[in-house]
């Protein structure tokens, strides 16, 4: 994935949602405007300390931030490990594979025990 074709989309829609600019957030989180914007148009990736930065401001997940996911909640606790790894794995699926999975998935649940 390279810098240009990375937009940060959730990041934007977090920041509309609060109806705050760039400017605002920017300040929030110790960085110039010029890298939210560079974050939210592509023409830059944040580094690990940002994208936290980001993250706890927003009390979203890095990977909503980054696009990996719909769900900007963190829900995750280190006692279902077992479930993030199968949430990882889906999320690295092509969509073919996902609605696979999904059908695989409803027929588990209409068998019987």
């Amino acid at each position: 994935m390279s810098s240009n074709n990375f937009k940060m989309k959730n990041l934007k829609k977090l920041r509309e949602e609060k109806n705050m600019t760039q400017t605002r957030l920017s300040i929030e989180v110790e960085v110039s405007q010029e890298i939210i914007s560079h974050y939210e148009i592509g023409e830059s990736k944040p580094n690990i300390d940002n994208l936290i930065k980001i993250a706890d401001f927003f009390n979203c997940s890095t990977d909503y931030l980054l696009n990996r996911t719909e769900n900007p909640s963190i829900n995750f606790s280190n006692d279902n490990n077992e479930v993030t790894d199968i949430i990882y794995k889906y999320n690295s699926l092509s969509n073919e594979k996902k609605a696979q999975f999904k059908s695989f998935l409803n027929y588990l649940l209409t068998l019987k025990e």
